[in-house]
């Protein structure tokens, strides 16, 4: 295997998703068409650990992003209803160690997704 070519396409696929974050819902939606009606079978998917591994850091950046969220909706009604409200220092801290770990999670997303379209793990 290429190395220089699974660095390329990493590098390529972080941008990628970068960009793409905005259409999350579309791209699960055609992420799960390809595993059912693309060229390599369910079957590539389905015994590919590398395919496994990019759909739990894909669960578990959904997962960490829970906090923040919850947080930013309560920290935005509380700014509204007392103009001279202060995010406490200790749940900003909170919230960015939550938002740091979402960010090198979803790295791994697309390192899995070269290293599988270059058929490891199958």
């Amino acid at each position: 295997m290429d190395t220089t070519d699974l660095l390329l396409a990493i590098a390529h696929h972080l941008l990628v998703f970068s960009l793409a974050g905005i259409i999350a819902a579309l791209i699960v939606i055609v992420g799960v068409c390809r595993v059912f009606f693309g060229l390599k079978g369910w079957e590539f998917y389905v015994y590919n650990w590398v395919f496994w591994a990019k759909m739990v850091a894909f669960i578990i950046v959904g997962l960490l992003s829970v906090i923040p969220t919850i947080r930013f909706i309560s920290w935005n009604r509380q700014a509204s209803g007392d103009p001279s409200f202060s995010v406490p220092a200790a749940e900003l801290a909170s919230a960015k160690n939550y938002v740091r770990a979402e960010g090198f999670i979803f790295l791994l997303i697309p390192v899995f997704a070269a290293a599988m379209a270059r058929g490891y793990g199958y």
